[in-house]
């Protein structure tokens, strides 16, 4: 199996480069964050429904029932915080790579090292999986009363794909980490 392109994440880009991207995500990802937690804070003020019971509906049933106990003006916030949305995960797929990245440069070594690399490009699919999502959230949202019946199911089916994802990275890091100590100190 050809492993030259991802081998090739072991040098480029620079370390320095994967540096300022995860500083510059982490901090696009808080901002971004912050700018849609208003709406959040807004939609749990009338309703026990978040974006995280709207993006685990799973029915029609379950999304008519969001939808009735908010307002239209909240409907069309929300809509407008799943725009931004695509911001936010363009932000947090560079920090997460980053970070997996650079784990893998200065932890790891050899197989171990390649499945890192390899796990670099998780948080881009995970990423697209948010995106598909984030499509079939704006069709309930932009027509609350006239959804496509299929959106609720696949909005919640790729954010349970996108969450997997992110988790499995994170065990990633953690795993990684511990591995690390273990080889520092049983030498």
């Amino acid at each position: 199996m050809e492993h030259s392109y991802i081998q090739n994440l072991e040098e480029t880009p620079s370390q320095n480069i994967v540096i300022i991207f995860a500083l510059l995500s982490a901090v696009a990802s808080i901002i971004i964050w912050m700018l849609m937690r208003p709406t959040e804070a807004a939609l749990k003020a009338v309703s026990p429904y978040g974006v995280m019971e709207l993006e685990f509906a799973w029915t029609a049933e379950k999304i008519n029932q969001i939808f009735n106990t908010w307002t239209d003006d909240l409907v069309a916030q929300e809509l407008n915080v799943t725009l931004v949305d695509f911001g936010f995960l363009v932000a947090y797929s560079i920090f997460l790579a980053s970070v997996t990245l650079l784990i893998s440069r200065k932890l790891l070594s050899g197989q171990i090292q390649l499945i890192g690399l390899y796990m670099t490009l998780i948080p881009f699919v995970a990423a697209l999986f948010d995106a598909l999502e984030n499509f079939n959230l704006i069709l309930m949202l932009s027509s609350p009363t006239n959804f496509p019946p299929f959106s609720p199911l696949l909005a919640s089916i790729f954010a349970s794909l996108k969450f997997g994802l992110i988790i499995i990275v994170v065990i990633f890091w953690i795993v990684s980490i511990l591995w690390f100590i273990y080889q520092r100190f049983s030498k």
